[in-house]
């Protein structure tokens, strides 16, 4: 297995956070981690080879397209591949999608928009030429151009989301909506509307997931079981509270928690490092 992880180029924070090359040589299906997709960020995704299944835990199993634009995902999800398998990934923060391809909510089924029917012909030529690399640095410069191609050719306004998602995640999700909207000068329907559309879910759910995220990785760190989380350090007022999301958003009771797995979700960037290789 080979996976790779690359930085964008500067001009493209924050919109995109990291990008991910996967080859993997196995036949047949491979399971997935949980973990490997982050909770408030969305992806895009090119199955270069092989294909992908997507099971949310609460609904219907759907085929990931070749080209697709992936997220925001808000319940526990377990990823099937079928080898071998070559994929590119670009890891978009929040507001990324909106932001570089003028796709808002409306735009997504389920979970996923198919980049084939954005009618931005770049992304249709991308897999090609991701296909057609000889050297792992021509990955890195091939999805920076498509994405500053993409930056240029959309002036996409945020209405102020971007601020919004920033000052959420400062605060850790500590921030009530009433507070967001006297921030911002918004009604709260307003506010609402307009995060709803760029984001792809509500604020509150939003200001949830920095929440258990910001507990996961505390009690993570401290070794803890997730029933002994020390509340004082998280945005959490007790231990039910974190346990009623970590079921919705991992779908699983807690439990002692391992090391961390490696994940794209919990990976550090290395511009050009090689994170594993198996022969």
């Amino acid at each position: 297995m080979n996976f790779h992880i690359y930085h964008p180029a500067d001009a493209l924070r924050p919109f995109v956070k990291q990008y991910y090359y996967w080859e993997d040589d196995t036949r047949g299906m491979i399971q997935l981690p949980q973990s490997l997709f982050a909770l408030g960020d969305q992806y895009m995704v090119f199955i270069l080879e092989g294909k992908a299944e997507i099971k949310p835990a609460s609904y219907q199993a759907f085929a990931l397209p070749a080209n697709t634009v992936l997220g925001q995902l808000t319940c526990a999800c377990q990823l099937q591949v079928y080898g071998p398998v070559k994929v590119a990934i670009i890891q978009l923060n929040a507001y990324g999608c909106y932001r570089l391809l003028g796709l808002d909510v409306p735009n997504f089924t389920n979970y996923y928009r198919t980049l084939n029917a954005s009618g931005q012909l770049h992304w249709n030529e991308l897999p090609a030429a991701l296909r057609a690399i000889k050297q792992g640095n021509e990955i890195e410069s091939l999805l920076d151009e498509a994405c500053l191609q993409a930056l240029d050719s959309h002036t996409n306004h945020l209405n102020e989301v971007d601020d919004m998602v920033d000052y959420l995640l400062i605060k850790q999700g500590n921030v009530s909506i009433a507070e967001l909207s006297a921030r911002h000068q918004l009604s709260r329907p307003t506010l609402e509307r307009i995060f709803s559309a760029i984001v792809g879910i509500p604020p509150q759910l939003y200001a949830r997931m920095i929440q258990y995220k910001t507990a996961l990785n505390a009690s993570q760190q401290l070794q803890l079981p997730a029933w002994q989380l020390p509340v004082a350090t998280t945005p959490y007022y007790n231990q039910a509270m974190f346990i009623r999301d970590y079921l919705r958003f991992h779908h699983e009771t807690p439990a002692y928690f391992a090391a961390t797995a490696a994940t794209i979700a919990h990976m550090p960037a290395n511009s050009h490092a090689q994170v594993a290789v198996a022969s």
